[in-house]
């Protein structure tokens, strides 16, 4: 049975999950299953080279996907129904409600998905730097603009060397639209408009809200187009906070007590409040694989509550489901606090057919776009231009498939 899956921990996702499967394999002994780590990108690439030609593709059996995925794959004839599988699959009331539509067909009942992790986007920030700079950290980092003072603040005690205020949270260095949406929403911008009939990147409230991102790297907060291992980290001092949707343990020595304390904190709001983007990676059946049994099988195990948990803690993100999330928040007082709230205030981007494919030209937008701010070559007519010409070309997708 092959398993396509994202790089959920990066260099670590064959060895987490290796250690997580070979519980499987001593309670289903007759299942064999191997991995296939795929990019996104490359993800994208095979999918669509097993539609066109089912018969030359090596398709996989299970596939891990961005939740926003599942109705395009659907209509693609990619997945298979779950309910028609196993009936125990037919219902979604086990997951955290603002992901339920994203493992259904638009406009009916029908479950062709289910989340296996899930994250959702904060500030994460050390007492001992912030503590430096602001007399009240948390009050100050509420706000956009208390939180960019505090960055100017950091920037000018801790010049020099290697430090930025900021920790990229992109492997790469780069940015994507996952990055930027908090700070849209924040400024009452959006990607589609409310029935997700139209593209409204080119609006002006949403490219304020890039532009809200963008002035981090433009003011120096936060490294661009540098890999993050090739700088200093949070954990050395390198950096005082993150905007991540991982965990903050993730920035932590692992099996050591630290010598300095993380605070998890809400995206600092704008006018429109605070808003995290919230994500599922779902996991769906191939519709005729050879092996759907043991697909099924499979993809029930890793979807149980004590599965998810275990996972999510190997990758510092967060169980999709009521009873996981529950018991994750409830298991301290510090994190029921933050991420009830955080998570209660969170949003998703659609599952309409056209959303992968409007993700996928915002992050190669965006990524151009960084190449011209590392160059110098900025000017703040190319983000508008470059909005128009992805609003031009989603707005016609969407005429052609919209739900």
């Amino acid at each position: 049975m092959l398993f396509w899956v994202l790089p959920n921990s990066g260099v670590g996702t064959v060895s987490h999950l290796t250690a997580l499967l070979s519980e499987f394999s001593r309670e289903y002994p007759h299942i064999k299953v191997e991995l296939a780590v795929l990019t996104r990108e490359s993800l994208w690439r095979e999918i669509f080279g097993f539609q066109r030609e089912p018969r030359r593709s090596a398709g996989a059996d299970i596939i891990q996907f961005p939740h926003y995925w599942t109705a395009l794959l659907v209509r693609l004839g990619i997945l298979a129904e779950l309910g028609e599988l196993d009936s125990r699959l037919s219902s979604v009331t086990e997951w955290i409600e603002p992901l339920r539509p994203h493992c259904l067909l638009p406009g009916t009942q029908q479950v062709y998905s289910v989340p296996w992790w899930m994250d959702v986007s904060a500030l994460h920030y050390r007492v001992d730097h912030l503590r430096e700079v602001s007399s009240n950290p948390d009050e100050q980092l509420a706000r956009w603009d208390g939180f960019l003072e505090a960055c100017e603040a950091l920037s000018r005690l801790k010049k020099g060397g290697t430090y930025f205020p900021l920790e990229n949270s992109n492997m790469r260095g780069s940015v994507t639209i996952r990055d930027v949406l908090p700070c849209m929403w924040n400024r009452g911008g959006d990607i589609f408009n409310s029935s997700s009939t139209r593209a409204v990147a080119h609006r002006d409230e949403s490219l304020r809200g890039m532009e809200d991102f963008l002035q981090l790297f433009r003011k120096g907060y936060m490294p661009l187009m540098r890999e993050r291992g090739s700088l200093g980290t949070l954990l050395e001092g390198k950096a005082s906070m993150t905007i991540s949707r991982r965990l903050s343990q993730s920035v932590l020595p692992q099996g050591e007590e630290p010598d300095f304390e993380v605070k998890t904190l809400p995206v600092p709001g704008e006018l429109f409040g605070s808003h995290s983007y919230l994500s599922s990676y779902n996991l769906g059946v191939a519709r005729g694989g050879k092996n759907q049994r043991d697909a099924v099988t499979l993809l029930k195990w890793l979807t149980g509550t004590e599965q998810q948990l275990r996972y999510s803690q190997m990758i510092h993100a967060f169980p999709p489901s009521t009873a996981g999330f529950e018991r994750f928040i409830f298991s301290s007082h510090e994190r029921m606090r933050t991420y009830s709230g955080i998570v209660a205030g969170a949003r998703t981007v659609p599952n309409v057919m056209v959303c992968g494919t409007y993700m996928t030209v915002l992050d190669s937008t965006l990524s151009r776009l960084a190449m011209e701010l590392a160059r110098g070559a900025w000017n703040p007519a190319l983000l508008m231009q470059a909005m128009v010409k992805v609003q031009v070309e989603m707005d016609y997708l969407l005429s052609l498939y919209g739900e």
